[in-house]
């Protein structure tokens, strides 16, 4: 573990799109439930995961995803793949950090600062 202020007890990649299955959906939940255990959290939105973080969604996992931020967790999504998905990066729900450079700062995360990681 590093000392940079990124460290969190379990850091979840969100690859699938969030109305795909109920993978997500899990996922958060898992989250928040550790998140109020007192674990730090971390979330990285890649490929079709960056949907979950665009702004004004309604739909049935969003308070769950809003109250992760609200308590805490680190939310990045890659700038490359919201582009991709046409989202602009100004389009993306307050608190989640835009990244320009999606794999250093994935590798990063999962290599360095967490302790575990949950990948979907």
């Amino acid at each position: 573990m590093t000392e940079n202020g990124n460290e969190r007890d379990i850091g979840f990649v969100i690859s699938k799109a969030p109305l795909e299955s109920g993978l997500v959906s899990n996922a958060l939940t898992l989250a928040l439930n550790a998140q109020k255990q007192g674990k730090t959290i971390g979330l990285f939105l890649i490929s079709d995961g960056v949907w979950l973080g665009k702004r004004n969604q309604k739909n049935h996992f969003i308070g769950t995803f809003e109250e992760l931020l609200k308590g805490g967790a680190q939310v990045l999504a890659s700038e490359e793949h919201l582009l991709a998905a046409g989202i602009a990066t100004d389009d993306v729900i307050d608190g989640i950090v835009v990244t320009k450079r999606t794999y250093k700062d994935l590798v990063s995360n999962v290599m360095e600062n967490w302790t575990k990681v949950v990948s979907i």
